[in-house]
């Protein structure tokens, strides 16, 4: 500002020592025209004053001051001012806003809870938030310094290395990916990313924007959750017992290992999926006293137990093969639960005991071969007498065993003691039969489970006489079971503590044996939340009846494939019309087949889907009218033109330019040419079909494409309808605005180049604005 009043008094100097007639007088408010590209308003006052006061001094100098001419130059050098003023206040005002919006950019950056950095063509992040600093341990100045592949995992690199070269090679626009980061502690870290870029109009890469989610926890729950399906996968296979897990609630059998398919001489498509009542209902009950008395199997204890009423149920059934009597089981049905008390699975336990209840000589001969231990105790003369198996079970020596009740107690654990002793006491009063399970402690300390079964006979007045039974080891049973339910447990609490709605889903068959639906089984509380309903109304529901907008869009048919070919099914924005959120929704969506059940986790990525959507929107438009931008339309116009050329189609293309466009500016300002423009963009939008484009490719240049047109007097038409949507005024800040609008008009040519066409309509344009502007001028081929 200094220079330019220098500037100025120099201009004076000059003035003074010039000719009379050589005018300076323009000169002076030049010097205030300059000022306006860097000058504020109240900055160019004084250079403005500055001006008039030299200005006046040297028509008083020279006598110009008096004349009329003098005074009109020097009031028409006052509108230049005043412009001079207007264009400062205008660029200021730009500048105040490209401020802010750089404020607001700063901010949703370094407030944002995800991860967010900027990186140039060559990897170098220039811009990084706080969230990505601390995701990655370092602080932004060192990231700065780094390079995109330097903090990339090297095994994850080749895998994002060809995404990266098509973002360079403008083959894509954007990716997505999970991948390992290196932290500044050396450690890695599991960050779902997503990369998108910003280009040049010439389609250039400027730089990229990435996005990253911490997912490590995640990464790691689901390997912890694949591994302990697989280690209860391997349990129940190599188990020598017969288990299975049912649901609660339904008692529908989820898994069961060959064992118990033998043992129960069904194949494993005849017992998963069918309920313990069905299952278990064509078993017999079989008396502990007289293997030849059987009842039928008590119904209505086992549908309370599945109910969740009771916590077990025991009984000894009769085993059967293609109609023949085979053996005797031990039918254990228990509820395993969890910390808070609720049912999680039911696990059934069926043990072959035909060994136990068999005729005496096989016991006598299982007894020599040391797998049954028999026991024979003198109730009243408290005499118990063991055969050499049972002091292998209890691993005591005969001369260590004092042949009474009370040597027998003193080798139980202590805190079985009183439940063994409870059963025995109940077995003398004729309550029950003594079958308990108990814990016995050997004398180097090692601690062994025991089952015993045992028969008491009384005399007439009902006085217990004597109690003959059977031991066996069940140990490595018991053990097992300890095992399935600590596999158990962390599943059930690495499932809970997923951020991602997860479920478990069974196969639901119909008669033939083929897979009709699939059965929630297990649902964690994301699933629940996410689905808005509490867990026990979710468990149990049928998918297609729960969710039926997904089986037209085919999610459910998929799932059954999973089933079928055991491949797992990857989804990313997978459109869903999720009820209970109220419409479409995009989910990430991970299937994989676990034994015969399905396990499927998904992840809401709406919000994402619609920013990029918005971005893409953003690129695509021009920012005053919402028309298509220059080169959204001719990349849009190349595949049309393909396409019609294929199809034997035609195409127009309306090339629209607004009459003397550059007055309204001059006259109104602007604001009211873009006014002018948004109106116009208004217009043609409401004439036009949804097949059509328009677009704005500079300055007050419009165009319109008309794909599939019947011919060159359907294009006319058009234009002409747009021609007098343009004399209706508009009105803007500044007052109504008439204007017309000249528009040339060209149909494709067979074999013709975009350029070639686009060229023919602006040649077709400018004909009608050489033949007086405010006119439609069409051209098939040739000259207009």
């Amino acid at each position: 500002m200094l220079i330019l009043h220098l500037a100025m008094v120099g201009l004076f100097l000059l003035d003074l020592a010039s000719p009379r007639d050589v005018p300076l007088l323009p000169y002076y408010f030049l010097v205030v025209v300059l000022s306006a590209s860097f000058a504020s308003p109240r900055q160019m006052v004084p250079l403005i004053v500055q001006a008039y006061g030299l200005a006046i001094v040297s028509g008083l100098y020279w006598h110009f001051f008096s004349s009329i001419d003098y005074v009109a130059r020097l009031l028409a050098l006052s509108g230049v001012a005043a412009a001079a003023v207007r264009l400062s206040a205008l660029r200021c005002r730009e500048a105040a806003l490209r401020r802010r919006s750089e404020q607001m950019l700063n901010l949703t950056l370094d407030n944002a809870a995800a991860g967010v950095l900027l990186a140039d063509a060559s990897g170098r992040m220039f811009r990084v938030n706080a969230a990505f600093s601390t995701m990655l341990g370092r602080d932004a100045e060192t990231l700065g310094q780094l390079l995109w592949p330097e903090i990339t995992e090297p095994d994850d690199l080749a895998q994002e290395q060809p995404l990266v070269e098509e973002l360079l090679a403008n083959r894509r626009d954007s990716y997505r990916l999970r991948k390992r980061f290196r932290r500044g502690d050396g450690s890695t870290i599991w960050v779902d990313l997503s990369v998108s870029c910003a280009r040049a109009p010439d389609g250039r890469l400027e730089f990229f924007i990435a996005q990253g989610v911490d997912i490590t926890a995640q990464m790691a729950a689901q390997d912890a959750l694949v591994r302990s399906e697989e280690m209860l996968d391997r349990t129940l296979e190599h188990c020598s017992v017969g288990l299975a897990l049912c649901a609660p609630g339904t008692g529908v059998i989820l898994q069961a290992n060959p064992e118990l398919c033998a043992e129960l001489d069904l194949s494993p498509t005849e017992l998963v999926g069918r309920s313990l009542p069905q299952v278990l209902g064509a078993l017999d009950q079989v008396s502990a006293e007289d293997p030849d008395v059987v009842t039928p199997m008590d119904q209505a204890a086992l549908e309370s137990l599945v109910r969740g009423e009771l916590d077990g149920y025991g009984v000894r059934v009769r085993l059967q093969r293609a109609g023949f009597l085979r053996g005797w089981g031990d039918l254990q049905l228990s509820n395993l639960r969890d910390a808070s008390g609720a049912v999680g699975h039911v696990l059934l336990e069926l043990d072959d005991i035909t060994d136990v209840v068999e005729q005496t000589e096989y016991l006598q001969a299982a007894a020599a071969a040391g797998v049954v231990g028999i026991w024979d105790w003198d109730v009243p003369a408290n005499v118990l007498s063991w055969d050499p198996v049972m002091y292998r079970l209890y691993g005591r020596d005969p001369s260590d065993f004092g042949g009474a009740y009370e040597a027998w107690a003193d080798a139980v654990h202590p805190e079985d003691r009183a439940y063994a002793e409870g059963e025995i006491q109940a077995a003398l009063r004729g309550e029950r039969e003594y079958a308990p399970r108990f814990r016995v402690i050997w004398p180097d300390g090692s601690v062994h489970h025991v089952q015993a079964v045992s028969h008491t006979t009384y005399d007439s007045e009902g006085k217990p006489l004597r109690m003959l039974g059977v031991n066996y080891d069940v140990t490595e049973l018991v053990q097992t079971r300890e095992r399935l339910q600590a596999e158990q447990q962390r599943l059930s609490t690495t499932l809970d503590a997923l951020l991602d709605p997860h479920l478990m889903l069974g196969p639901v068959r119909d008669d033939a044996g083929a897979i009709v639906d699939l059965c929630i089984l297990r649902a964690n509380p994301a699933a629940a939340a996410d689905n808005h309903m509490a867990l026990e109304v979710l468990v149990g529901a049928g998918l297609r009846r729960f969710w039926s907008e997904p089986v037209s869009d085919g999610l459910v048919d998929r799932c059954l494939e999973v089933l079928s070919s055991g491949q797992p099914l990857v989804l990313d924005s997978f459109p869903f019309h999720h009820p209970q959120q109220g419409g479409l929704r995009h989910l990430d969506i991970r299937a994989v087949k676990v034994g015969e059940e399905l396990s499927i986790t998904w992840r809401d990525v709406s919000e994402r889907i619609a920013l990029e959507q918005a971005l893409q929107r953003r690129a695509a438009t021009d920012s005053l009218t919402a028309l298509l931008n220059r080169e959204e339309v001719f990349t849009q116009m190349e595949r049309l033109l393909a396409a019609d050329q294929r199809q034997g189609g035609e195409q127009a293309v309306l090339f629209c330019d607004l009459d003397h466009f550059k007055e309204v500016n001059d006259r109104y300002g602007h604001q009211a040419g873009d006014a002018v423009l948004q109106a116009m963009a208004d217009r043609i939008r409401s004439c036009l079909r949804a097949s059509d484009l328009a677009a704005r490719i500079g300055g007050d240049e419009l165009m319109v494409v008309l794909p599939g047109v019947q011919g060159l007097d359907d294009a006319v038409s058009i234009a002409e309808k747009l021609r007098q949507l343009a004399h209706d005024p508009v009105p803007t800040p500044a007052g109504d605005v008439h204007l017309s609008l000249s528009v040339g008009v060209a149909l494709a040519c067979p074999g013709e180049s975009l350029d070639e066409l686009i060229a023919r309509a602006d040649v077709a344009m400018y004909a009608a604005k050489k033949q007086g502007r405010n006119q439609v001028v069409a051209i098939a081929s040739g000259t207009p």
